[in-house]
């Protein structure tokens, strides 16, 4: 039942009206069955108490299993919404570009150094272009990440040049002190994925 709640975009409370709606009719024909079979007050309160029980087991394991089917679907949305916007796309044989696009939480670095490597391994890159000309601001947390990134696809032999530096991203750099002198820009880099390309296609 919860689960086609869930996969129906339906709420958790059309369930429990119907547990409760069960909950009334059958007491109803237990109050009847009492009368008519002269239960004593002690055998029908005990009979009673054992029914509500089951029900109350009831809503409770409905909206348990609601809760969990309704937050493993989120889960995977979520998941396809965070690999779609960490895309690695692979330009040449060896050469691949990670555009980011929108605010770079902690969460979201956290996925992109997960993603980067994978993808940066997977489609045994030599050359990732992360560009970042499409994030408006980075704090230093995030910052602190996305060079621990750099650093372990260069543990894994794949070369990383950063473009679209902002004056603001570059700021946060300054501040985190980072040494400017080993980050490729894509300015200074430009010509050698022009030449390598140009050779690749000929």
């Amino acid at each position: 039942m919860a689960n086609l709640l869930v996969n129906h975009g339906l709420p958790l409370n059309l369930a429990l009206e119907e547990i409760i709606y069960y909950r009334g009719v059958i007491g109803e024909i237990i109050k009847e069955e009492a009368k008519n079979n002269d239960f004593s007050l002690d055998a029908f309160y005990q009979i009673i108490s054992h029914f509500n029980s089951i029900v109350d087991n009831a809503i409770q394991f409905v909206s348990k299993s609601y809760i969990k089917d309704y937050t493993e679907k989120i889960n995977y949305a979520q998941y396809a919404i965070d690999e779609l916007s960490v895309p690695v796309v692979r330009m040449t044989e060896e050469i691949g570009i990670l555009p980011l696009v929108g605010d770079l939480d902690t969460k979201r670095a956290q996925y992109l150094m997960e993603s980067a490597l994978e993808k940066g391994s997977q489609y045994k890159l030599e050359w990732l272009i992360i560009d970042l000309s499409a994030v408006p601001i980075i704090d230093t947390m995030v910052a602190d990440q996305l060079f621990k990134v750099i650093a372990g696809l260069q543990l894994i032999g794949i070369e990383v040049v950063i473009s679209g530096i902002r004056p603001e991203i570059a700021q946060t750099m300054v501040n985190l002190e980072i040494k400017v002198e080993e980050v490729k820009s894509f300015l200074a880099y430009i010509k050698l994925f022009s030449i390598r390309i140009h050779l690749q296609n000929l």
